[in-house]
């Protein structure tokens, strides 16, 4: 069978494994099918699929070593020996879940650069670990009965179901079908396996408190990196950084990751949750000091490197969660009153700002040519409407529409938007299945942030603001749905939604900790 073929068919296998897992029960309780069944026949479904995609991008001299006798057996008890410590880990960890999401908070950041089909790449290989880790510890949960034996229906199960299961299907039709298998095996499928386990895990490991306390903790050396960079005049990985900074008036950091545009989305996420634990824990001098320290330190970060889409970011979670800490009259006046002032002072005081906005060729040169990637994108959308040119295709099917010598001096060819990407490769269908999905997330986010109590609200809104932002980032960025933290703020809000879950801050002496419900009554959905 060829590589086309097997690709298609994991595709496809993929696609009715997460349908198995996430239609809703009316489809299958007319055939007598338990929930619980379905779902976890589908979840060993879209790890065949996941299996099939990913050996396709095995390289060829792996695959030739794998082929000999030799070869195949040391695989083969390879993989032995990894389920039996994978299952021995699960075992270990099922017995105290917040381990795995400490885990998560540590892996969620790093990425490792490797070479995959002749391309170098990084990615979030420790985090892989951890999902499958994941779906151990969830196996031995359900075998030791300590949570109920089915994954709770919640109100973005269709809509996911639908716009992962449409975009994993589009792969049949899509003009560069490796690249489509790329972000199939590394980003769509584990990352929806990622929002399913910390749907699952979320009420049995005290999961917000363990990913803040994590996250906040590995932003200072990641920063701190950064500075180190920006004193040095030195970065990691990036070569094409380092040219670009030799010519550039700004020397930019990326610190771990690739690219400084990620480090600054890191950071300010960082932030966001600072500032919730801030103002639960205002009532004590020492957390805000330590809240005070790592917020100036990831700040300081933040500014030198020199990302537009992260103030942005930043800008809009902090509106968001003002709304909720300060009602939304305070919030929006004070919005507005900066942006006048602010931008008042800025084109006052440049001329670069007023050339920028009065010149399109200006606004063009310094979006680095995003204008010209969001007009082919359309372009793109007008050849293939209904369906779009299927998942990986935007830079092939963008490469196709220039000339000869605009390629050549075209260095980017992703459309750095992430609404324009899904329009081209998924067409209207797919357009309006996210659109769907960003509703339903919205509502939930919403509702969450809107909680009465403070233990409850604040993290909710601090959630959605982070979630928001990542939204606004991936308008100027792209990168939505290959970022793991859009998936697991999604599956932390849906969590905050399920009975039975407890308050965030419940039994933490912040502001509002140690309230009773005959205090402050919550409704019985509340928050993790």
């Amino acid at each position: 069978m060829s590589t086309e073929a097997v690709r298609v068919a994991a595709a496809i296998v993929a696609m009715v494994g997460l349908v198995l897992m996430l239609s809703p029960s009316v489809l299958t309780d007319r055939v007598g099918l338990p929930d619980w069944g379905r779902r976890l026949g589908g979840l060993a479904v879209l790890l065949i699929g996941w299996v099939l995609m990913a050996g396709t991008l095995v390289p060829q001299g792996l695959a030739d070593r794998l082929s000999t006798p030799a070869g195949l057996g040391a695989g083969v008890v390879g993989v032995v020996v990894g389920l039996a410590v994978l299952v021995g880990l699960g075992w270990l960890v099922a017995k105290r879940p917040w381990v795995w999401f400490v885990l998560l908070g540590l892996a969620l950041p790093v990425r490792i650069p490797i070479s995959v089909g002749g391309e170098d790449a990084n990615l979030l290989l420790p985090l892989y670990g951890v999902i499958v880790l994941g779906l151990a510890v969830l196996w031995w949960m359900e075998r030791a009965g300590t949570r109920p034996r089915i994954w709770p229906a919640t109100p973005l199960d269709l809509p996911l179901m639908l716009f992962v299961g449409f975009t994993l299907v589009s792969l049949l039709w899509s003009s560069d079908m490796p690249e489509g298998a790329v972000k199939a095996t590394f980003f769509w499928i584990p990352f929806v396996l990622l929002y399913l386990a910390v749907v699952a895990i979320w009420r049995e490991g005290r999961a917000l408190r363990t990913l803040a306390i994590t996250t906040m903790a590995m932003s200072v050396p990641v920063a701190l990196l950064a500075l180190g960079e920006f004193a040095a005049h030195g970065v990691l990985w990036n070569h094409r950084l380092m040219q670009a900074n030799v010519y550039s008036r700004f020397f930019r950091v990326n610190s771990i990751f690739y690219d400084p545009n990620i480090l600054g989305r890191y950071l300010v996420i960082a932030l966001l949750i600072t500032v919730a634990v801030a103002w639960l824990w205002r009532a004590r001098t020492r957390v805000l000091a330590i809240c005070g320290l790592v917020a100036a330190i990831d700040a300081a970060a933040l500014v030198v490197t020199f990302s537009r889409s992260s103030a942005l970011m930043l800008m809009a979670g902090l509106v968001v969660m003002a709304l909720r800490m300060f009602g939304w009259r305070r919030a929006i006046l004070t919005a507005i009153i900066m942006a006048v002032l602010g931008g008042g002072v800025a084109i006052a005081s440049s001329g670069q700002v007023r050339s920028a906005l009065t010149s399109t060729e200006r606004l063009e040169k310094i979006s680095e040519g995003r204008f010209d990637l969001v007009g082919g994108g359309v372009d793109i959308f007008q050849q293939h409407p209904v369906a779009g040119g299927g998942l990986g295709s935007f830079a092939t099917d963008y490469s196709r529409l220039l000339s000869e010598k605009e390629r050549t001096r075209t260095r980017v060819v992703i459309s750095h938007n992430a609404p324009v990407t899904i329009l081209s490769e998924g067409g209207l269908i797919g357009l309006a299945l996210f659109a769907w999905l960003c509703v339903i997330a919205a509502i939930v986010g919403i509702r969450v942030a809107r909680e009465g109590d403070d233990d409850v609200g604040v993290p909710g809104a601090a959630m959605l603001g982070a979630l928001v932002g990542i939204f606004i980032h991936a308008l100027l960025y792209a990168a939505l749905f290959e970022d793991p933290y859009t998936w697991v703020l999604a599956a932390a809000l849906i969590a905050a939604t399920l009975p039975g879950t407890p308050a965030p801050g419940a039994g933490t002496p912040g502001t509002g900790a140690g309230r009773r419900d005959s205090d402050h009554p919550r409704p019985e959905a509340g928050p993790a």
